[in-house]
């Protein structure tokens, strides 16, 4: 008696998995860090969103919608990936394109908050010194920068809100669900602090835990979400095996 109960409540889990939907958010590839116009993918950026469109073909994954941001690196990002997918005769629907996908605005956090950071961390005016030549001086700056940002302390007016990019985002993945059944397999091409405002959505982060998992998103990864009505869950991080498995390491970036 007891192994049927067993059987029937197993059976009733799988039932539930299968009537959710599910969102894949795929980071955008190596963007121009340093170039003139930063918004643009690398060279390796192409090649990291064409590996992962081809590793999505040999895996035979349909999708029943195709969302992007309108930032340069989001929708090259996107085009690559749709690209290899068509190669391999698969049909991909009409990308929809949503601003409430987009990443913050770092260039205006940074220029609104860094002389904060510098007058309250003298000892910091060392790695703004060594920004260009040294990527570690460079993150010591920017995590303290956003750590000011996102405590909402320092907020002026006309420069970017942490709080009002959440809501930003969070109205959009509602609308991304409102706008797909149970069973939906949902791409969404987007940026690392969007993935994360999901996360936290569905895991209930705070503000500071939020901000470091974004550092860890790789370029060109996936992770996924469950959803079903309004509940979100997390279901994989940071998915880059399609990488990993060209034994490059060159592949691995977080910017």
């Amino acid at each position: 008696m007891c192994q049927f109960h067993a059987k029937k409540e197993r059976k009733h889990i799988t039932q539930a998995k299968e009537i959710m939907g599910r969102i894949h958010m795929i980071r955008h590839g190596q963007a121009s860090f340093g170039a003139e116009n930063y918004d643009s993918l690398s060279d390796l950026g192409r090649k990291q969103a064409k590996i992962l469109g081809k590793s999505l073909a040999r895996h035979d994954r349909v999708f029943d919608a195709i969302y992007q941001g309108t930032l340069e690196r989001q929708t090259q990002t996107a085009k690559e990936v749709i690209g290899c997918i068509n190669k391999e005769g698969y049909h991909t629907p009409r990308v929809i394109t949503l601003n409430a996908l987009n990443e913050y605005d770092a260039l205006t956090v940074w220029k609104s908050h860094l002389d904060g950071v510098i007058e309250e961390n003298p000892f910091m005016q060392k790695d703004l010194d060594n920004i260009e030549t040294d990527p570690k001086a460079f993150q010591r700056l920017f995590e303290q920068v956003t750590n000011r940002w996102i405590s909402g302390e320092h907020d002026r007016e006309n420069t970017p809100r942490w709080k009002d990019f959440k809501i930003r985002v969070t109205k959009g993945l509602r609308t991304i669900m409102d706008s797909h059944g149970p069973g939906s397999e949902i791409a969404v091409v987007t940026s690392a602090g969007t993935i994360s405002v999901a996360m936290q959505q569905s895991l209930d982060l705070s503000d500071k835990k939020t901000l470091e998992l974004s550092w860890q998103i790789l370029n060109s990864s996936v992770t996924r979400f469950r959803y079903n009505g309004d509940r979100i869950a997390l279901s994989g991080f940071n998915d880059i095996s399609q990488l990993e498995a060209t034994g490059n390491k060159d592949f691995l970036t977080y910017r």
